[in-house]
C-alpha cells in the first residue's frame, strides 16, 4: 500500500509540473519581454534544465525575445553547466552578439572545456570581422572537431577571412593547420590567395592545395596543374585533372590525355570529364572492368 500511495503521489507531482511549467515559463517570457531584466537572468538560467524539454523551450523563447536578452547570455558564456553553456553561446551566435566575442573566444580557447567547437561555430554565425583572428588561430587547435568549425566559420565569413588566413600561411604551421587554412580559402575562391597556394604546391598538403586553385578557376594555375598531372600520390593526379576542366583548353590536351591510361580508375574517369569539357569531343576511359566507357555528365 505504501508503494502504490508513493507511486501516486509522483504522478500527482509530475502531472502538477507538467500542468504548471509552461504558464509559468510563458509568464516569466512575458515579464521579460516586458522589461524585467530579473524575469530574463531566471529565463536564461532555465537554459540548464533538461527536464520536459524545458531548455528547448526557453531558448526558442530567448531567441524571440532578440538582443535584448544579451546581457543576461553574457554573464553564463562559460557556465561550467555544459548544457546551459551551449545553448547560451548557440543563442548568442544566432542574435549575431558581436560583444560576446571575446567572451566565446575565450570558450573556444580553453582546452578544459568540451565541445569547444561549438563556440568556433558561433563566431561565423555572427559575422564580424572581429571573429576572424580567433577562428585562424583556432586551425591550429588539437581538437579536430574544433579546426573543422572554425574552418566552416572562415568560409562563411567569406572575403572577411582572406587576408588573415594568407597571413597565416605566411608562417610555419602544422600539417594540420596548413591544410585547414588551404581549404579555407580554396572554398572562399579568392583570386588574392593564388600566390600563397601555389607557394604551398610541394607541401604535404598538395592534394588540397591542387583542388584550391581549381576552386580558384584562375587561368594562371593551369601550367601548376599540368605540373602534378603525374604526381605519385593519386589523388593529386584526380585533383589536377578535375581542376583543369573549367580552366583548361586544348593546349592542355594532350598532357591530359595521357592520364587516360592511369593505374587508378577514378583518375581516368576525371581525365575523360575533364577532356571532354576542355575541348568540347567526347572522351572515353579504362574503367574497372577493362571496357572503354564515356564518363557520366556529373551536371544533370
Amino acid at each position: 500500500m505504501v508503494r502504490l500511495a508513493l507511486a501516486f503521489l509522483l504522478l500527482a507531482i509530475c502531472g502538477c509540473q507538467q500542468t504548471r511549467e509552461p504558464i509559468a515559463l510563458d509568464e516569466l517570457a512575458a515579464s521579460a519581454r516586458n522589461g524585467d531584466a530579473e524575469a530574463l537572468v531566471q529565463l536564461v538560467g532555465l537554459l540548464g534544465e533538461q527536464g520536459e524539454r524545458t531548455n528547448d523551450r526557453v531558448y526558442a523563447l530567448i531567441l524571440e525575445i532578440g538582443k535584448d536578452a544579451v546581457p543576461a547570455l553574457l554573464p553564463v558564456v562559460a557556465d561550467p553547466d555544459r548544457i546551459k553553456r551551449e545553448y547560451v553561446i548557440a543563442a548568442l551566435g544566432n542574435l549575431k552578439a558581436v560583444g560576446a566575442i571575446p567572451a566565446i573566444t575565450g570558450v573556444l580557447e580553453n582546452p578544459q572545456f568540451g565541445r569547444r567547437y561549438v563556440a568556433a561555430w558561433a563566431l561565423g554565425e555572427i559575422g564580424s570581422q572581429a571573429a576572424v583572428p580567433p577562428l585562424v588561430k583556432a586551425l591550429a587547435d588539437q581538437d579536430v572537431e574544433v579546426r573543422k568549425y572554425a574552418t566552416r566559420s572562415l568560409i562563411k565569413l567569406n572575403r572577411l577571412a582572406v587576408a588573415p588566413l594568407i597571413f597565416f600561411l605566411r608562417q610555419p604551421q602544422s600539417p594540420e593547420a596548413e591544410g585547414a587554412a588551404i581549404r579555407a580559402l580554396g572554398d572562399i575562391a579568392d583570386p588574392a590567395a593564388f600566390e600563397i597556394l601555389l607557394q604551398h604546391l610541394d607541401s604535404a598538403n598538395r592534394a588540397d592545395v591542387v583542388t584550391a586553385l581549381g576552386k580558384l578557376k584562375d587561368p594562371r594555375a593551369v601550367d601548376a596543374l599540368v605540373a602534378v598531372l603525374h604526381d605519385p600520390s593519386w589523388r593529386v593526379r584526380m585533383n589536377a585533372a578535375t581542376a583543369l576542366g573549367p580552366i583548361g583548353s586544348e593546349q592542355q590536351a594532350a598532357a591530359l590525355e595521357t592520364l587516360l591510361e592511369d593505374d587508378v580508375n577514378v583518375v581516368r574517369e576525371w581525365a575523360a570529364r575533364s577532356l571532354e569539357m576542355m575541348t568540347g569531343r567526347r572522351y572515353t576511359y579504362r574503367n574497372e572492368a577493362g571496357e572503354y566507357v564515356k564518363p557520366y555528365n556529373i551536371y544533370h
